[in-house]
């Protein structure tokens, strides 16, 4: 991925759609409806970044389907307004995991099963079991229809680490095969962690403090056995044991000051500070290893990506969950004008040439079992870092979200309030109350919006 920032940019603006839908309409629709003639459709793609990754490839498939394609970078406000006007793009860029089941659940995106059936270039013998994100019955997440496809996935809460760091404190390597224990993750991190003048050199350990925080803490509550989310997913409960121990371990991680979380707060993401050496563990998906063998590591690149170290993710308790938390990919609007121009779309970005390319350059995990054998392999690093997340595929569990929570608005709610503890302003029973509050909230507009 040559733009892996884009990723985490857009799950920090993000928002379940139906949080915002209602009086959107002031602003101009950006779909297709009435866009290009019949015999010459113009297609809107809203998806981030996707005009330099398919560069002159678009040109060809405007050749072979005698279209012209639109990308625009994605807008929730315009995606919303268009939304309203009942003139949305032709497909739509989602995180996939906690976004799919309110666009589903609202009417909002169309069943791509007849899509599926019909393909030549998707066959369901070659779906990763990723894919199942974008499936929902109606019930659950993970069952029923399909109405979207991934880009590409990680199982995002897997640990990359700096081996030189580990060196210089004597510290012995991660483990590629057993997880680490949470407790004893942050006591390594404190122990990496250097300070020189009062001022932080090296940071020990950076989970990515405010990304995908919800499916990072159900991760961590359904490994010990529990769960967020109720039966009917109508409610979810921050009082648990599990939620607590959960809960308790980012505020002592925030207040141990190891990483860049809220007293250490930076203005971009964390990937240039680990370019730079100064992070020793953090918490990313496969996708991470493009990042730190890509142009902007700089001079350095081939040697960060030899001493960097990639293991599973940190376990809390005995059940082993090792999640795609985030699963970006795109969906198809019900209201859309262009359906099966959109799906062919589809087919030539996440099945052609395009696909094969991403891969290629290690741009995360592919959604087509046969495009594993593309991912980089050519150095004993990339070697070692695709044994370790083949063999760790096989604990990929599908986390199961609410399709009445808004992802931003739980986002808001969790960090708020745990940064809230972080920061000395409350207490940790202070902050679930008030956490829980904010959830019933979340959960009766989300409903009412359902219907």
């Amino acid at each position: 991925m040559s733009k892996n920032i884009s990723r985490r940019g857009f799950l920090g603006t993000s928002a379940v759609i139906g949080a915002g839908v209602v009086g959107a309409g002031t602003l101009t629709a950006c779909g297709g409806s009435g866009s290009g003639s019949s015999s010459h459709p113009t297609l809107h793609v809203m998806y981030d970044s996707l005009d330099s990754e398919l560069g002159s490839s678009i040109k060809e498939f405007e050749a072979k389907n005698d279209c012209t394609v639109v990308i625009s970078k994605f807008d929730q406000l315009k995606l919303n307004s268009s939304i309203v006007a009942g003139n949305p793009p032709d497909l739509v860029r989602c995180v996939g995991a906690s976004e799919i089941p309110n666009l589903i659940a609202r009417g909002l995106a169309e069943n791509l099963d007849p899509y599926f059936a019909k393909s030549t270039v998707f066959k369901a013998s070659d779906f990763d079991p990723v894919v199942d994100i974008y499936r929902y019955d109606g019930k659950q997440q993970g069952k029923g229809s399909l109405y979207g496809f991934p880009s590409d996935y990680g199982q995002d809460a897997m640990l990359w680490y700096n081996k030189e760091l580990f060196d210089k404190a004597k510290i012995s390597y991660l483990s590629e095969t057993e997880p680490t224990d949470y407790d004893e993750l942050l006591d390594l991190g404190k122990r990496l962690t250097v300070r020189k003048n009062g001022k932080v050199q090296v940071y020990g350990l950076d989970p990515v403090w405010n990304f995908v925080n919800q499916a990072h803490l159900m991760q961590m509550i359904e490994q010990q056995g529990g769960a967020l989310w109720n039966d009917d997913f109508t409610k979810a409960d921050f009082t648990t044991p599990e939620a607590r121990r959960a809960l308790q371990w980012y505020v002592d991680w925030g207040k141990a000051r190891v990483g860049t979380g809220p007293l250490d707060p930076v203005t971009d993401w964390q990937g240039p500070i680990y370019d730079a050496g100064r992070i020793a563990i953090i918490s990313y998906g496969y996708w991470f290893g493009a990042e730190i063998a890509g142009a902007d590591a700089g001079a350095n690149a081939a040697k960060l990506a030899a001493n960097s170290g990639f293991v599973p993710a940190p376990q809390m308790g005995k059940t082993r969950v090792d999640a795609c938390m985030t699963g970006t990919g795109a969906w198809i609007p019900k209201k859309a004008a262009n359906k099966e121009l959109a799906f062919k779309f589809l087919e030539f970005w996440r099945g052609g040439a395009p696909a094969a390319k991403h891969f290629k350059a290690g741009g995360g995990l592919p959604a087509l079992k046969h495009f594993r054998s593309d991912l980089p392999q050519s150095t004993a690093a990339e070697k070692d870092h695709y044994k370790v997340q083949m063999d760790n595929t096989k604990h990929l569990t599908i986390l199961r979200f609410s399709p009445y929570a808004s992802y931003s608005a739980v986002e808001s709610a969790i960090t708020t309030n745990v940064e809230s503890v972080i920061k000395g302003k409350s207490s940790l029973d202070s902050a679930i109350r008030t956490l829980q509050s904010a959830m019933t909230d979340i959960v009766t507009q989300g409903r009412k919006q359902v219907g």
